[in-house]
């Protein structure tokens, strides 16, 4: 006599009884592993998705703005609007300590973008802290030539070297980028030269949003202290923004475990279908198991082990499955098919369970069923 029938008995007659319906039991935990499948490999999409996005929108929620009064979009031009000058930008690059910042003056020209007009142009300091070149090359020692945005190069089919006139004098396309204010971006000097004081706007780079808040905070005070609301510098974080996108992202993987979850109950809804055939086909034997003493509770627990053992099976193999889809996953949308985001284990740790549970409630059924046979009847079953 083995030591499972021997202590576990009950447990010994369900997995005996599994590997006497050996197809029958591989269809129901193939079916049941489909289910964990959708729900953790769900899961590890949303928290992949979530990442690559991050990735894309890179450091939004850290940013800090500092727009000069004189530029902020009003009804009425200020008739003494305060200054962004040299002395407020060495209190701001006090505040910012080592954050880097970008520095720019926005003015109105005059010119020729291809076939376009060139109506404002932007001096930039530290451009390579906000702006990404998508084409040429920016020199370190920046100083001439006009960077252009992307969408002006496809638009007007420019290029690095294609000339462009700002302001009655002949520039080259020393760059492209992204996205930039202004028509064209020029180094700072060549931007109204008379007046290299007075600033239209700076960005701030702080290392994360805690850092960003609280920059934010302190340059509101050392600015805008004593000064009317519409006299004031704007002041700008991002970190609203990156909230309510992360926000869309948890419920976005919300939904997606939803929907992989439907599909357990769908398996559920099988396994209750598989185990009340198998308690038609094994009336007779349970009609035996009653006579020699089994009381109705052992017929129960037996039942309601076998789709536990099912169920455990089909979900240890639904995490594998989980894990080869997440590594397919990561390699489209991050580029490493190891890169499992934290979320990763909380959601195999809920398909998991979700799996074992599923069975083991849709097994409660067909368990109470063949739990209420009376041996007389189950005898007389041919």
């Amino acid at each position: 006599m083995s030591w499972l029938r021997k202590y576990f008995p009950r447990t010994y007659f369900a997995q005996r009884n599994l590997a006497r319906a050996r197809v029958r039991t591989l269809l129901a935990v193939l079916v049941v592993t489909a289910g964990v499948v959708a729900v953790g490999g769900l899961g590890i999409f949303g928290s992949s998705f979530e990442a690559s996005q991050q990735q894309n929108l890179g450091d939004v929620a850290n940013e800090v703005t500092v727009t000069a009064p004189s530029e902020k979009p009003t009804r009425a031009p200020l008739e003494n609007p305060v200054p962004l000058d040299e002395r407020r930008l060495k209190s701001i690059n006090s505040i910012a300590g080592d954050s880097m910042v970008t520095v720019l003056r926005t003015r109105p020209a005059t010119g020729r973008l291809g076939d376009s007009e060139v109506r404002s142009v932007t001096g930039v300091q530290n451009f390579n802290a906000t702006y990404t070149v998508v084409a040429g090359e920016l020199p370190t020692n920046w100083q001439n030539g006009v960077v252009i945005s992307s969408k002006d190069a496809s638009f007007l089919q420019l290029q690095v070297g294609s000339p462009v006139r700002v302001n009655g004098r002949l520039y080259r396309v020393v760059a492209v980028a992204g996205d930039i204010p202004g028509d064209v971006m020029l180094p700072m000097r060549l931007v109204e030269p008379g007046n290299e004081t007075r600033y239209s706007k700076l960005v701030i780079h702080a290392d994360d949003a805690v850092e960003a808040s609280r920059i934010a905070g302190d340059l509101d005070t050392e600015l805008n202290d004593g000064l009317d609301r519409k006299e004031e510098f704007q002041i700008d974080t991002r970190e609203a923004d990156a909230e309510a996108i992360q926000q869309q992202f948890t419920s976005t993987s919300q939904f997606l475990l939803g929907i992989g979850s439907i599909s357990l109950v769908i398996a559920g809804v099988s396994i209750t279908n598989v185990q009340l055939m198998s308690a038609r086909e094994r009336r007779r034997e349970i009609g035996v198991l009653r006579a020699i003493g089994f009381s109705q509770l052992d017929i129960l627990a037996i039942m309601l082990i076998e789709t536990v053992i099912m169920g455990t099976i089909a979900s240890l193999a639904g995490i594998v499955g989980s894990l080869g889809a997440g590594a397919i996953i990561n390699t489209v949308l991050l580029g490493d098919p190891t890169a499992f985001q934290p979320d990763t284990t909380r959601s195999l740790v809920i398909a998991f369970v979700v799996g074992v549970l599923i069975t083991l409630v849709a097994g409660i059924y067909p368990a109470w069923v063949a739990s209420r046979e009376r041996p007389v009847d189950a005898l007389r079953d041919q």
